[in-house]
């Protein structure tokens, strides 16, 4: 084999696919939760903080995407990665922000590691079969910190689900989120 066969034997080979997730935790409130969720079209698992500005201003928006898509069989989690807060915290901060989810408080990172996310706020959808089927922002209104963008933005979280409601690929998968950023545990 030449040295040229065997580059585009290397960049075009299939890739491997990702092994499948499956976890099983507890919520804050204390009840069992899985991902994927039994019985669901997919789940949202939704990275946020609750001292994450920005995520707390998409806080609207998720409680809407949850509105629509749960009753069309979609499960949604809300995932937490600051172990400084505790069970009563997670409880008041979805009451004030109305997140009517289940919480799961992250302390060890295991979720954040298993999805690769990066940043609060960003989500992540998982398929039946645990196929992680998009990762990323919610919308692209942020250009970069501070800097918001003036016109209508692109509703990437809100595409994938409909494309996932429609029995399609999710035809953008990754996508870059700008938020606060996770700590990788570490310290």
């Amino acid at each position: 084999m030449t040295a040229l066969a065997a580059m585009a034997f290397v960049c075009f080979a299939p890739q491997q696919a990702a092994p499948p997730i499956h976890w099983s935790g507890e919520s804050a409130s204390g009840e069992r939760i899985a991902l994927p969720a039994p019985d669901s079209k997919a789940t949202v698992v939704l990275f946020i903080a609750v001292d994450c500005p920005i995520a707390n201003r998409y806080a609207p928006e998720l409680s809407r995407i949850q509105k629509e898509l749960e009753p069309k069989g979609f499960s949604f989690l809300r995932v937490y990665v600051d172990a400084s807060f505790g069970a009563d915290d997670l409880k008041k901060h979805g009451e004030e922000f109305a997140l009517n989810m289940p919480a799961y408080l992250d302390s060890k990172l295991e979720l954040v590691k298993m999805l690769g996310v990066t940043v609060t706020p960003e989500a992540a959808v998982v398929g039946p079969t645990g196929t992680l089927l998009y990762r990323g922002r919610i919308d692209d209104s942020y250009l970069e910190h501070g800097r918001v963008r003036l016109e209508k933005p692109r509703q990437d979280l809100r595409v994938a689900l409909g494309e996932i409601l429609a029995g399609k690929a999710v035809s953008v998968p990754r996508t870059p989120a700008i938020g606060c950023g996770i700590p990788d545990g570490s310290e």
